[in-house]
């Protein structure tokens, strides 16, 4: 699955009713481009990379390619960069890169992670990272799916470079368990914090979360 995600933060001063309507327009326009859509505000508590996620999802890369150039992808982007009712989007695409799949029907809660390089950063060491991501899955209860891949194509605060997503069991396994596992902080924690020796990944990296009805990385599983 190629997909293309929009991080938006709302406009100061929008209020409950609009951003409901903003969820809205977003499904609505989400659903013109593809079938395989996720489109919803962020959970409570929020995470670095704003209010609100839409993931659209297409077949390959080509799939993609086709609908941007339609007037249903354009409609979406005009919605999402409004500056009437946001104050910021980050804009990334990214393909199928490494594919750990679990589970395809009960995952409630999507989380993606999306970072880039540090200037300076040891190549050994992003391959060594890009390596280890997935290995979570084997060692975090409550992570069923995961997904790590390149970024190609990027607009916004920064150069993304890579996309981490994962679908949990529930929101929950995400805050605590995820969080707490010694292999998050042990082997996976030391490529973005600076204090570590094997530090690749920027500091002002974009972890939004949101509640599904059922697993995205299944789809065009």
């Amino acid at each position: 699955m190629f997909s293309g995600v929009f991080a938006v933060t709302f406009a100061e001063g929008m209020d409950d009713a609009a951003k409901d309507q903003f969820v809205a327009d977003a499904r609505t326009a989400a659903a013109a481009v593809s079938d395989v859509f996720l489109a919803d505000k962020v959970l409570e508590p929020p995470m670095p990379g704003g209010d609100f996620v839409c993931e659209v999802g297409f077949a390959d890369q080509a799939a993609y390619e086709a609908a941007k150039g339609g007037a249903a992808w354009g409609d979406l982007k005009a919605l999402m960069t409004d500056p009437s009712k946001v104050a910021n989007c980050e804009f990334l695409a990214y393909g199928e890169g490494d594919l750990l799949l679990q589970e395809k029907e009960n995952s409630t809660c999507h989380r993606i992670l999306f970072f880039s390089i540090r200037e300076g950063a040891d190549p050994a060491m992003i391959e060594k990272m890009e390596a280890h991501m997935n290995d979570m899955a084997d060692h975090v209860p409550g992570l069923r799916n995961c997904k790590f891949a390149r970024v190609v194509e990027a607009e916004g605060t920064d150069e993304w470079a890579y996309a981490y997503e994962c679908d949990f069991d529930e929101p929950m396994s995400f805050l605590g368990k995820y969080m707490t596992t010694p292999f998050h902080f042990l082997y996976v924690d030391k490529f973005f914090e600076p204090a570590c020796a094997e530090w690749v990944a920027n500091v002002n990296l974009c972890t939004p979360y949101m509640a599904q009805e059922k697993p995205f990385l299944a789809n065009f599983a």
